[in-house]
C-alpha cells in the first residue's frame, strides 16, 4: 500500500451524498504524508482562495490518481492538522482501495480564449472549465449535439489539439454569449492529457499561494 499511497500524489474529494446524485463537485487535494496503510494526511482543498470546511467526523469518496492508475476509496475525515501556514487534514481510509478507469477527472474553472472547428468552419470562443476528460465553453454559434469538434486549446505558452464530441447544450448564464457547450474528448494523446491535468495543478497551486498570501 505504501508504494501506491506516496505524498504528492494529487486527489479529489467528493461529499459522498452528492455524487450519489451525480451532481458532486470534486475537490483538489494531494497526500503530504503516509502514515500507515489506514491512515493518510492530505492537504486541505482549497477553492477560490477558500478553505473548503470538511467535516471532522464525515465521510468522503476519494480519488487517488497515481502515474498510471486510479483507485477510489471512502475516507473518513479524522480532525485537522495545521504545519506552518499549511491546513491539512489527518483521514482514515475505511474501505478497500478499488482500481477504476481513467474516466474521471478533475474540472478546473477558468477564462481560456480558444478556437474550434466543427464542420471546416473554425470560430473563437471561451472555454470555461477544463479536464483531462473534456471542457465546458460558451459562443453564440448554435451546434448540434453529437457533432465531433476539434479543439486548439492554448495552455501555459502550448498548444494543445483535441478531438472531442458534443455532448450537452444550455442556455449561457452571461450577457455576451447565448450557449455553452460540453465537450468529452474522444482523440487526446497521453502526453497532451497530462499537460492538461499538469495545468489544473497548477492553476490550484497559484490559488493556494495566493491565499496564503506567498
Amino acid at each position: 500500500m505504501k508504494k501506491i499511497l506516496t505524498p504528492g500524489l494529487k486527489l479529489e474529494i467528493t461529499n459522498i451524498e452528492t455524487r450519489n446524485k451525480k451532481k458532486g463537485y470534486g475537490y483538489i487535494s494531494q497526500i503530504e504524508e503516509y502514515v500507515d496503510d489506514k491512515t493518510l494526511i492530505i492537504g486541505t482543498p482549497i477553492v477560490g482562495g477558500q478553505i473548503v470546511p470538511l467535516r471532522v467526523g464525515n465521510q468522503y469518496a476519494l480519488i487517488i490518481y497515481s502515474d498510471t492508475t486510479l483507485y477510489r476509496c471512502k475516507i473518513l475525515i479524522k480532525n485537522r492538522l495545521k504545519k506552518g501556514l499549511v491546513e491539512m487534514l489527518k483521514v482514515e481510509i475505511i474501505t478497500q482501495l478499488e482500481k477504476i478507469q481513467r474516466r474521471e477527472f478533475f474540472r478546473c474553472e477558468c477564462i481560456i480564449p480558444f478556437k474550434y472547428n466543427i464542420n471546416d468552419s473554425w470560430e473563437e470562443s471561451i472555454i470555461k472549465d477544463i479536464s483531462g476528460g473534456g471542457l465546458r465553453f460558451i459562443t453564440n454559434v448554435k451546434l448540434q449535439i453529437s457533432e465531433l469538434i476539434i479543439c486548439d486549446i492554448p495552455l501555459d505558452g502550448q498548444e494543445i489539439s483535441a478531438r472531442g464530441r458534443l455532448i450537452s447544450r444550455e442556455d449561457s448564464n452571461t450577457e455576451t454569449y447565448k450557449y455553452q457547450y460540453r465537450v468529452s474528448f474522444e482523440e487526446l494523446s497521453k502526453i497532451e492529457r497530462e499537460k492538461i491535468i499538469q495545468y489544473i495543478f497548477l492553476q490550484q497551486r497559484k490559488r493556494v499561494q495566493q491565499h496564503r498570501g506567498l
